[in-house]
């Protein structure tokens, strides 16, 4: 039996080496693990794996691939890692994110309701104005909405739900909860136009198809109440650069995580806003990324009898 990794990339935090695989080693000693740092290099011994760790697939190759039993990648959406078309090869998404994002998303709440963007240009300047934070509430009097109520969703708003935040979920489908509610106001997207205005914290973690292109439009942001904190961890497509530079000052402001042209082009003028925050795509990046993924794969080989 063999599994074979192809998980190289760009990003130092997510580019796996020889030494992040010990732990299957140590679990499957009997298991081959090949690992490999190009795709021509992997292509060429792909007959021989029995299963895959990798960041990219293309559906082409599982014709290449005959022995193949499943591909484990660390994404959670399905971006990168095409299923195969004839359905033999089980594919499994890392499910680990929601731990990991829902920390980065508390932070930037916190950031935003404490109005730094505003402190940090207070101490660039070197004053001591004490009155940036006089208007400030506790995120416990505030109500966060979580339009994309997954997995990830689910971690996120319990965790903002435990610092005593009303939490109001945005799902698609409310009857297919992936999630316990635990004190969670779950709502169906049709019902978001009506609801909108409830949010102080307004948080999108939509996936990136089609179907979630431009979702939080200009004419959404502006039914939002007056000073809302909107907040993109999802997918880029779904708030654009336009929308949210035309809402203007009707928001309170922006973290974003994700845009809509990545990396984001220096003239953006939401560089230049001084209520937005960016940061570049790195809301999952934590020294401890890849030894959960590999936990999980440790899991999910044991649970398949490898």
């Amino acid at each position: 039996m063999e599994l074979h990794t192809c998980l190289w990339n760009e990003v130092a935090a997510f580019d796996f080496d020889v030494h992040d695989f010990e732990p299957i080693r140590a679990a499957f000693p009997e298991l081959a693990i090949v690992c490999h740092r190009t795709v021509n290099e992997f292509l060429a011994g792909a007959d021989r794996a029995d299963y895959v760790l990798a960041w990219d697939f293309e559906a082409a190759w599982y014709a290449r691939c005959p022995s193949l039993r499943a591909v484990l990648t660390p994404a959670a959406g399905n971006d990168w890692v095409e299923a195969d078309p004839n359905g033999r090869v089980t594919l499994v998404h890392g499910t680990f994110h929601g731990t990991i994002l829902g920390e980065s998303l508390l932070g930037a709440i916190l950031f935003m309701n404490h109005r730094m963007p505003a402190m940090i240009e207070n101490f660039a300047a070197r004053q001591w104005n004490r009155d940036l934070q006089q208007d400030c509430r506790l995120l416990r009097n505030q109500t966060v909405m979580i339009i994309g109520l997954g997995h990830i969703g689910g971690a996120c708003a319990h965790l903002v739900q435990s610092l005593g935040a009303r939490v109001i979920g945005i799902k698609r489908d409310p009857s297919r909860l992936p999630i316990a509610t635990g004190g969670i106001d779950v709502r169906a997207a049709a019902e978001l136009d009506e609801c909108l205005p409830e949010a102080d914290h307004l948080v999108l973690l939509l996936p990136g198809d089609s179907s979630t292109d431009r979702f939080l439009r200009r004419e959404r942001l502006m039914r939002c109440k007056a000073g809302v904190y909107v907040y993109n961890f999802g997918r880029g497509n779904a708030l654009a650069s336009d929308d949210l530079i035309a809402a203007g000052e009707h928001i309170g402001g922006a973290f974003l995580d994700v845009v809509d042209e990545e990396p984001l082009p220096a003239d953006s003028p939401l560089w230049t806003m001084d209520n937005v925050m960016i940061t570049p795509h790195s809301s999952c990046i934590y020294r401890e990324y890849k030894a959960m993924f590999i936990d999980e794969v440790v899991a999910w080989l044991d649970h398949a009898g490898a």
